[in-house]
């Protein structure tokens, strides 16, 4: 469990790197850098996300298998999302609210449903994992 909660905050420590790093690339003159600036903003938010969770591991009432999954889960959640944040930067990938109107095209298409294939269940299944872990006494 304490290599869990480490391995978490690890991660949420690496997020912040490379949210940072994005944020360089949003400043330098790249090709879409409002693009880059949506994933610097992602990478930052998910670093800190992840690392609460770090710090509220301790207090989880989860079995030993539940905190595995949830592990896993949080992982392919994030780095797909980082991944999707850096492909829609580079491949200019547009998004409901980035680019009203506009749908994706040619390379863009199985990327962005991929990605977003992983992203949304193992979300919305870590979630439920963290809401079952946080509640009360049993």
């Amino acid at each position: 469990m304490p290599n869990q909660r480490r391995g978490l905050l690890r991660l949420g420590a690496t997020l912040l790197l490379v949210g940072a790093a994005m944020g360089l690339a949003a400043a330098i003159p790249l090709p879409h850098p409002s693009r880059w600036m949506t994933a610097h903003v992602t990478a930052l938010m998910l670093g800190t996300l992840i690392m609460v969770e770090g710090l509220v591991w301790n207090d989880l009432r989860l079995s030993d298998g539940q905190r595995t999954w949830l592990v896993r889960l949080v992982n392919v959640a994030v780095w797909s999302g980082v991944t999707l944040g850096i492909a829609t930067a580079i491949l200019d990938i547009p998004g409901p609210a980035t680019m009203p109107g506009l749908a994706p095209a040619g390379i863009q298409v199985p990327i962005l449903f991929t990605l977003l294939a992983l992203i949304v269940p193992t979300t919305i299944a870590s979630w439920v994992l963290l809401w079952m872990g946080l509640r009360g006494e049993a």
